[in-house]
């Protein structure tokens, strides 16, 4: 358990306190803050009561219970030097430290001394968190259950449903969780991004798998396609040379030396029975040239007259029949050559003949020869062709036995990629393990988890001390709260009411049994108890003389049973008469608030 007595507040320059400062003690007791306005004739409003709770609240906090700026916290006459010094002690199982805080403006600065020690943090912010927590406190717990101000604090019940949550996480010492939950939701963010991250790894390697998979089948097929390519290649190559080879056999059995020879005897022939026809046709001219001759002396030789054309001498019998022999002579002579001429034209139509069927025999015997040559060139192409054909064959079947042992990669791909498919597969099963861990852990440090079910184990409790209270404040209502601090107000008629249905006192009655019922929790549950309450008007607000005397007793009780320093801040004069301890009489006068003895009129 840590117990934390203020000790004192030295106040300077602070709000409407001027130069010389202003010290308030924390005795125990019941104190009055009250004071005088000597700027406004018989007034006690506006003496700078409320400064002494704003001072306490800006060492710890660093600001005031009314958020003033800082440029409005300075002392507006002095406007310089702004310092609040506090003093305090921390007891831990019976080990007690000596706590210093200097909190100023103009220029800011935080200073905090433990036992002497600087220990102040490397910054106004760090060392402002070391003291809230060094304190066990929350700016909104210390308003509520230390410092209760009536114009600048809401109360409680008048909040709102999340402010409620937070002040009672705060009076419960439940902070931690939210603080948990917290942290578990960014921890369960962080893992369910990873999570959307290994996810999305996962489907990457799966469609890059997938990817692999269809470009080792299409490899496949290409492979199985160039395989065919290359046998049905490879066979049409071997027919081809089957067919070369027969007929290279073919055109190696021609005899091109015969068709040579057969033409060079028709050649040494032909020239022969070419000079014979020139014979019998230069014999055959001379014959038909006699014939013409004799023919010719035929026609002339007589006549049908009596008288020779020639001689023109008278013809006989005797020369007509000498005439007549001659003529026969010639027809006979003309007959004979006709005969010889006829003769020679058969002989010239057998050499003719003979000499073109020899030409015909030349002729075919050159083509065979041509054909022979062609088919020997020819030969030498298919030579060519059948060399290139299994120079071909050759380069085919390398292609075939390397693409048969050819590896794509892919098996080692796809051995690696499975590999990391798996692996992440782990890393998501692991992740979602994680997440419902998370996922537990995010339950059971939520609103409706362990936090539930603390505030069960000590709602009755706090039920018990706030009916306690209001059974002492003689309040006309009973409150209850659940564990989701959900309250239900219940009037002295048995109806169930709203917290706005009552009136300013009745209002007032709830708010401070729920105040002294939370410090009592406060105390048994959070780990901490203050020696000090400050309760700004209390006795000035909405409670009557009888309200008053019952909060007096409260006050008084707690101040027996926990030792407290209670402190009321008070405009009222017959306040004073309520004190058990000291009473901080305060004087405002040209604007400067200062500490004076308590004069004798308001002690009487």
């Amino acid at each position: 358990m840590k117990y934390v007595n203020f000790n004192k507040v030295i106040i300077r320059n602070f709000l409407s306190v001027g130069e010389e400062p202003v010290q308030v003690e924390f005795n125990t007791g019941l104190n009055i803050i009250t004071g005088n306005n000597k700027d406004k004739v018989d007034r006690r409003n506006g003496v700078g009561k409320s400064t002494i709770a704003d001072s306490v609240y800006f060492a710890i906090f660093g600001t005031t219970l009314r958020e003033l700026k800082k440029d409005h916290i300075i002392n507006n006459v002095t406007q310089r030097d702004c310092v609040v010094e506090l003093y305090f002690t921390v007891n831990v199982d019976g080990k007690s430290s000596e706590y210093h805080i200097i909190r100023q403006l103009a220029p800011s600065k935080c200073k905090l001394y433990k036992d002497g020690e600087d220990i102040t943090r490397d910054s106004i912010a760090n060392t402002t968190e070391y003291v809230c927590k060094l304190l066990n406190t929350t700016p909104d717990v210390f308003q509520n259950c230390v410092i209760m101000t009536i114009n600048n604090a809401t109360p409680f019940m008048a909040k709102k449903k999340l402010e409620k949550r937070k002040f009672i996480e705060g009076i419960f010492n439940l902070q931690v969780f939210s603080d948990m939950l917290i942290s578990v939701r960014q921890d369960f963010n962080k893992v369910t991004r990873e999570l959307d991250i290994e996810c999305a790894k996962y489907e990457e390697i799966s469609n890059n798998l997938a990817a692999y998979t269809e470009q080792q089948q299409n490899a496949a097929n290409i492979k199985l396609r160039s395989m065919n390519k290359f046998k049905a290649r490879l066979e049409t190559n071997k027919k081809e040379l089957e067919s070369l080879e027969l007929e290279k056999e073919k055109v190696d059995k021609i005899d091109i030396e015969k068709y040579q020879s057969n033409i060079a005897k028709l050649n040494d022939v032909i020239p022969t029975i070419d000079q014979g026809i020139q014979e019998i046709i230069t014999k055959k001219s001379e014959y038909q040239t006699l014939i013409d001759v004799n023919k010719s002396k035929h026609n002339k030789i007589g006549t049908d007259k009596d008288t020779c054309p020639v001689c023109l001498s008278t013809l006989d019998d005797n020369h007509k029949h000498f005439i007549h022999e001659e003529k026969d002579k010639l027809i006979d002579l003309i007959s004979k050559l006709k005969k010889k001429a006829t003769t020679l034209e058969s002989k010239l139509t057998e050499k003719q003949t003979l000499r073109s069927e020899l030409r015909a025999k030349k002729t075919q015997q050159k083509d065979k020869l041509s054909d022979a040559k062609l088919q020997i060139q020819n030969l030498a192409n298919i030579r060519q062709r059948i060399e290139q054909l299994s120079s071909l064959n050759d380069d085919i079947v390398d292609d075939i036995e390397s693409l048969d042992k050819q590896d794509e990669g892919f098996d080692q791909i796809m051995k690696e990629s499975e590999a990391r498919l798996e692996k992440t597969q782990v890393g998501i099963n692991k992740i979602k393990a994680d997440l419902a861990k998370l996922d537990i852990i995010k339950f059971i440090v939520s609103e409706e988890g362990v936090k539930s079910y603390i505030v069960k184990k000590i709602l009755q409790l706090f039920n018990s001390k706030l009916a306690h209270y209001l059974k002492k404040m003689d309040s006309n209502c009973i409150c209850i709260f659940n564990e989701y601090f959900e309250e239900e107000i219940v009037d002295e008629k048995g109806k169930l009411c709203s917290y706005f249905n009552f009136s300013g006192a009745e209002r007032k009655n709830i708010d401070l049994a729920c105040l002294f019922a939370f410090m009592d929790i406060r105390r048994v549950q959070g780990d901490v108890a203050f020696n000090f309450s400050m309760y700004d008007e209390l006795f000035d607000s909405s409670l009557d003389e009888r309200g008053v005397e019952l909060v007096i007793d409260i006050l008084k009780e707690r101040i027996e049973h926990h030792n407290e320093c209670v402190m009321v801040i008070s405009h009222r004069k017959e306040s004073t008469k309520l004190a058990t301890g000291e009473i901080i009489f305060l004087e405002k006068q040209n604007g400067v608030t200062t500490r004076v003895a308590t004069p004798e009129t308001d002690l009487k």
